[in-house]
């Protein structure tokens, strides 16, 4: 069941309405009921839901195992098995063709999986990252185990998050589920809003700009360089705000069920630097990777002299990133977006210095408004060029047709003036009253944003400001909505 459907508000709006009136006990396991029946829903995760299965009880006899256990040894052997359990079903439904057409590349023989048609099922990097984070958690003695099977298996399956996140951790999930809230009629209201802002991010604004980033990615052989630019740029912001709409559907459903989640962007955009850019965006994934690969890497880095360590430190970003990048999907695109990422960053650690002094004999840094456009301006710039390799994968287009492409056709797209320019956006899908509209949602969006969570802001408003903004939105989303849209990108994922 998509976020982005008429059938999930109807489910959500049901199952807030009944936990309320269900008894305090019964609560988790009316949440586990309708978890499942969510997950279910999916006909492709029907016929695999014995992996999200074998995934909750594995990881759950291991974390209860490690629990009583002391001898380090045994311990870590039932870690190994819940890594070998969760990361084996990961690479085999979700790599294994794309390994396999490496293997049969380098080796000539045929690829073996790919007769094999597999099909992930929806959410599989999830919760099997959550799962092996408490796993962790508790071996490391950072987390007591769960001993209730069904509480587990909620923390596991927990429908708001499940299919998007944010990776959840045990620590700040599980109590909340352990202990529900009371009804609270800011909390459901706040909530109510923060889903409604999602879908206004996701349909108003994303789809928009799929429907002329996606014309010009499938015509990426014949399009001028000025919308292929202009495609990528608009691509960065596209992504943007599909990915954190739907994290505010997630985030808002939850509050509505009396549940925190944990939040996944800061603004990513207003960063001033490239490392303070992925400290604000996908920030559970991103802390995942920082708690559970880039801390025990660095574990054997400490005490290395100066530049030893440095170099240590870099190496371990160039491992995170690639995987990070086949996190997000099983090919070679998402691998050199990960690479990219990672050289950027370390190179942005490596000038870090050089950079600040430089900036302290740059004039125009003088003023602060003036360097916090060009460091902003830079940092998205940035971010562009590693995501044509996302955009490619997501599109099918050659990322390298795209990147040339950019240099090509620039005088013939600007002969006939901006006339003519805004003539060939508009036969690509973004018209001038599409590119107004769009550009005054995303100015309101980022106003609002710019002064915190979006659910207090709204609460924080006068009556009779807050609720013409709510109609506001929702005549936004309904005649501006790009309805029949595809899912959230990361809901593939």
């Amino acid at each position: 069941m998509s976020f982005n459907s008429a059938i999930f508000v109807g489910f959500l709006a049901g199952v807030t309405a009944v936990y309320y009136l269900v008894p305090r006990l019964a609560k988790p396991y009316f949440l586990l009921l309708a978890s499942y029946a969510f997950y279910l829903y999916q006909p492709q995760n029907a016929r695999l839901v014995v992996l999200l299965l074998a995934v909750t009880l594995v990881t759950w006899a291991a974390g209860l195992a490690i629990g009583r256990l002391a001898n380090a040894w045994a311990r870590r052997g039932f870690l190994l098995l819940s890594l070998a359990v969760c990361l084996g079903i990961l690479l085999f439904y979700k790599y294994a063709g794309f390994f396999g057409g490496i293997w049969a590349g380098l080796t000539g023989r045929p690829n073996a999986a790919a007769g094999l048609d597999l099909i992930a099922p929806l959410g599989l990097s999830y919760f099997t990252f959550q799962s092996l984070g408490y796993v962790i958690d508790v071996c490391q003695r950072q987390a007591e185990p769960e001993k209730n099977p069904l509480k587990y298996a909620l923390f596991v399956s927990f429908f708001p998050c499940i299919f998007t996140g944010p990776i959840e951790r045990k620590g700040h999930l599980l109590p909340q589920l352990d202990a529900p809230r009371p009804f609270d009629y800011g909390r459901v209201s706040g909530g109510a809003a923060r889903v409604l802002w999602g879908y206004v991010k996701k349909m108003v604004i994303a789809d928009n700009l799929a429907v002329f980033v996606r014309g010009v990615y499938q015509t990426a052989g014949s399009c001028a360089g000025p919308y292929l630019a202009a495609a990528s740029l608009l691509f960065s912001y596209q992504l943007y705000m599909d990915f954190s709409g739907c994290c505010d559907i997630a985030i808002g459903g939850a509050q509505m069920l009396g549940v925190d989640l944990l939040e996944n962007f800061h603004r990513p955009f207003a960063a001033c630097s490239y490392t303070e850019l992925w400290n604000r965006w996908h920030i559970s994934l991103t802390s995942w990777f920082r708690d559970y690969i880039f801390t025990p890497l660095s574990f054997y880095n400490r005490g290395a002299p100066g530049v030893w360590g440095r170099l240590q430190g870099w190496f371990n970003v160039f491992v995170i990133f690639p995987i990070s990048g086949l996190w997000h999907g099983a090919g070679l695109g998402y691998v050199l977006w990960g690479v990219l990422n990672g050289a950027f960053l370390v190179a942005g650690k490596a000038t870090a210095r050089w950079r600040r002094r430089l900036a302290r004999r740059n004039p125009l840094y003088r003023s602060r408004l003036i360097k916090t456009v060009v460091q902003r301006g830079c940092v998205y710039l940035l971010f562009t060029v590693c995501i044509v390799f996302f955009a490619c994968e997501l599109y099918g287009a050659e990322p390298f047709a795209v990147y040339g492409g950019m240099l090509r056709g620039w005088g013939a797209a600007l002969e006939g003036g901006l006339a003519s320019l805004g003539q060939g956006f508009a036969r690509l899908g973004l018209d001038g009253a599409t590119a107004g509209m769009l550009a005054l949602a995303g100015l309101f969006v980022a106003l609002v944003e710019a002064r915190g969570p979006v659910a207090g802001w709204f609460r924080r408003q006068w009556f009779f400001v807050r609720w013409p903004v709510y109609y506001a939105l929702c005549l936004l989303l309904l005649f501006f909505g790009a309805f029949g849209q595809s899912a959230f990108i990361y809901q593939q994922y």
